[in-house]
């Protein structure tokens, strides 16, 4: 019976090492590091990857990192570090970003043009989609992908058309494709379910653009201008998107932007500065800030003000960072300082969005947190009021790493105060 008894505190003390962690990609090094977010303690060369590793993604508590060269989609269970599968790829299909919904794993090819389904029950690829030329960027929302085609011609080494491919997840129809600028590497969901592109340019004459794409209308509804050569993003729960943006010499780059204003804070003439060579991107449940600095081997912890709050050194030319972070709980709450009520969302059950209903006349953004039923954040939305006495936010089931979440009851709260309503959701 002791045997037993041990036996569980030492698998829940495995799964709590996972738990508050940022993971990251050492390029150069072909390794995995583990940052714990509460202590700062880093380990180094956790897990050996295969050839040119170049996104590691977290989602339901495992990690998935995409390997270009060996053409590999690895499980790694961040509990011991163990790898549950490493799933074969097309040769030389240059796979390189990755999307989880569903129990299928999306993951684009820049080489061929292609977005592989990967059935993660049987462990192989189960479908190809066609797609726009050099696609980079995937992200899944609801039943639709939303991949980006950079456009790259590796035979002249230039760049056509940008656009962003929107498929049926379920066959890989493409419904519309969405021209943008130059070399779309990134998409994420915005707070207000717009899909946000980042366009790189062409690292000469043609620079950063950000667009906004409504999913309903399959079409771009807004563009920004960012300047310099942005890369990849993260948005918090303010709904502000912070932007890495290289800065190869001297102190990194990142940009910012109010992705429900659509205006640029921060950009190519007053940067955010971090470690050199500011390539991937990610931000805790705190709202904390992390970039990876490619050239200087480091990860900069900063806060929205753009204040580094501390700088962790990894392994050689990290390229990707994940983070896997639970701190944030439903007994957490501060006071809001202005009158707002919640009132009952619907449909309620829901099985792929829901309208959360408030109720302010401030004009000031607020913020409501989705809670699963263990009290886990699982998504922030952020929205504001136009004055009026009635206003609404929309959940589309999807967490903060922009996964689908599973059937289940959740809880909407206005954040600052304790009004929750309870919502059902069945996939």
């Amino acid at each position: 019976m002791k045997k037993i008894v041990l036996l569980f505190i030492l698998i829940g003390a495995s799964l709590a090492l996972a738990q508050n962690s940022a993971f990251v990609i050492n390029g150069s090094a072909e390794t995995l590091s583990r940052i714990n977010l509460e202590t700062g303690q880093v380990q180094n060369h956790i897990v050996t990857l295969g050839a040119v590793p170049n996104q590691v993604i977290c989602h339901s508590e495992m990690l998935y990192v995409v390997n270009s060269t060996s053409a590999s989609l690895m499980v790694i269970d961040p509990s011991d570090y163990s790898i549950d599968m490493e799933i074969l790829l097309p040769l030389n299909s240059n796979p390189w970003n990755v999307a989880v919904s569903g129990g299928f794993a999306y993951v684009t090819g820049l080489a061929t043009s292609s977005v592989y389904a990967v059935d993660l029950t049987a462990g192989s690829v189960i479908d190809t989609y066609e797609v726009g030329l050099s696609p980079e960027g995937i992200v899944s929302q609801g039943d639709r992908l939303y991949v980006t085609n950079t456009g790259f011609n590796p035979i002249d080494f230039s760049y056509g058309q940008g656009s962003v491919s929107i498929l049926e997840t379920s066959s890989g129809t493409e419904l519309a494709r969405v021209n943008v600028s130059k070399n779309p590497q990134a998409v994420e969901v915005g707070p207000d379910g717009l899909i946000n592109v980042i366009c790189t340019g062409n690292y000469s004459s043609v620079f950063g653009m950000i667009y906004f794409i409504d999913p309903w209308e399959m079409m771009a509804v807004d563009s920004l201008a960012t300047g310099g050569f942005p890369v990849k993003f993260a948005i918090n729960s303010a709904g502000i998107g912070f932007i890495s943006a290289g800065g190869w010499v001297n102190d990194g780059h990142v940009y910012s932007y109010d992705t429900l204003d659509r205006v640029l804070l921060r950009g190519d003439d007053n940067p955010i500065l971090v470690g050199t060579g500011s390539y991937g991107i990610a931000i805790d449940s705190l709202d904390y800030i992390y970039s990876v600095g490619q050239i200087a081997n480091s990860v900069s912890k900063f806060n929205s003000e753009g204040e580094i709050i501390d700088t962790y050194n990894v392994g050689s030319g990290p390229v990707s960072i994940a983070i896997l972070d639970t701190r944030t709980s439903i007994d957490e709450i501060a006071e809001i300082p202005y009158k707002c009520s919640l009132n009952t969302p619907y449909p309620n059950p829901f099985n792929s969005s829901v309208v959360i209903p408030y109720e302010s006349k401030t004009g000031n953004t607020i913020t409501i947190e989705i809670f699963d039923i263990g009290g886990r954040l699982v998504k922030r939305l952020s929205s504001r009021s136009d004055h009026s006495i009635y206003n609404s936010v929309i959940w589309n089931g999807l967490d903060m790493r922009c996964q689908e979440v599973v059937t289940g009851i959740y809880f909407a709260r206005l954040a600052g105060t304790n009004e929750t309503e309870k919502m059902v959701l069945l996939r």
